[in-house]
Formats: structure tokens, C-alpha cells, sequence
């Protein structure tokens, strides 16, 4: 049997084709892999795991301050203004941190969406994932052992409205013991 050149070059590229073809393939099949994985446990176990649960509306996603290196571990920090709380203790207002991506077992919130948070306290952060039971929307308390709802405790009030208010009070003092000084000491008319 003899080769040609031309022989050579159309297996060659039949080849090629072949490969691109089967590369393409692969790709386009392919399983999305994450590095999180989650030991199955039913909603009741998951409560009963859980330090807080809580019914809330996310309103801000604080990304971490990070250099240049960023990783799908970093933290986010998440606001809830809080409806409901079924175990634990939360104010109206309250923050939950969780890993940036699902690649490390964080929870993609989302702005202006309603969730039932199941979390656990972290070397002092109160912290969820996508393994907590944490999900989107409404869950029904007792179907999972918990008792009703009960309203947030009010949040407490800020350093700067106490700073504010202490300034305030203490100008009006100065102000006042001052007028009263100097009306004792002008000369009548």
C-alpha cells in the first residue's frame, strides 16, 4: 500500500475533526462540579442543628474588602430586616455572613427577596450556607418541629444617634448655664 501526501493531510484532518468534535461534545455534556457537598438531613434535623431561624427580606450584600486575590471563601455579609423568628434571638435588623460563592458552600441571595434563614454562631458571626436549610421564601415552622413565629426584638439603638443626642443635651446645658451666669452678672437697668 502506498501513502500519498494528500492521503496523509485527509487523515490528519479527519482526525482533527474528530477530536474538535469529540472535545466540543464533552464540553457542551459536561456536569457542573462543586467543591461543596452536603450530608442529606431532613428539615427537622436541620432545625434542631440550628442556632436561629429566622423569616426575613434581604435588603443589603456587603462584599468582603479583599486585595487582589479573591477567593469563593471570602465572606459576604448579609442585612435581613426580620419578620419572623422561630428559634433564637434576633432583632429587626440583622446581619448574617456567609461564603461568597457555592463553590464553598455560601448562599446566593438575593436583594429584595424573602428567606428562611437557618444559622449557626462562628466564633461570634452568625453564619448560614447552602447546607443549613436555608431557602428562599416562606417555610412552614411546624412542619419541621418549630414553634410559631414571634416577632424581632427591637434594634437597639445606634452609637451615633447616642453621640448625637449626648452632644445635643450637653450644648444645651453649656448654653443654658452660660445664659444664667451672665444675666447674674450684668448690671440691672
Amino acid at each position: 500500500m502506498r501513502w500519498y501526501a494528500g492521503a496523509i493531510v485527509t487523515k490528519v484532518l479527519r482526525f482533527l475533526a474528530l477530536a474538535l468534535f469529540a472535545g466540543a461534545l464533552s464540553v457542551g455534556l459536561g456536569v457542573r462540579a462543586n467543591a461543596c457537598s452536603c450530608v442529606q438531613q431532613t428539615g427537622a434535623q436541620q432545625a434542631a442543628r440550628a442556632d436561629l431561624v429566622f423569616r426575613g427580606t434581604v435588603t443589603v450584600i456587603e462584599p468582603p474588602i479583599t486585595g487582589l486575590v479573591i477567593s469563593s471563601a471570602d465572606p459576604l455579609s448579609i442585612r435581613f430586616a426580620v419578620d419572623a423568628v422561630y428559634k433564637g434571638d434576633a432583632t429587626r435588623t440583622y446581619w448574617v455572613s456567609t461564603e461568597r460563592s457555592g463553590a464553598s458552600c455560601g448562599f446566593d441571595f438575593l436583594v429584595g427577596r424573602e428567606y428562611t434563614v437557618f444559622a449557626g454562631v462562628r466564633e461570634d458571626r452568625v453564619h448560614t450556607d447552602i447546607c443549613s436549610g436555608t431557602m428562599q421564601g416562606g417555610r412552614d415552622p411546624a412542619s419541621i418541629g418549630l414553634p410559631a413565629g414571634r416577632a424581632p426584638r427591637e434594634d437597639p439603638p445606634s452609637t451615633a444617634l447616642i453621640v448625637v443626642i449626648a452632644v445635643t443635651f450637653g450644648t444645651a446645658a453649656a448654653l443654658g448655664a452660660a445664659y444664667r451666669a451672665r444675666k447674674r452678672t450684668a448690671p440691672p437697668i
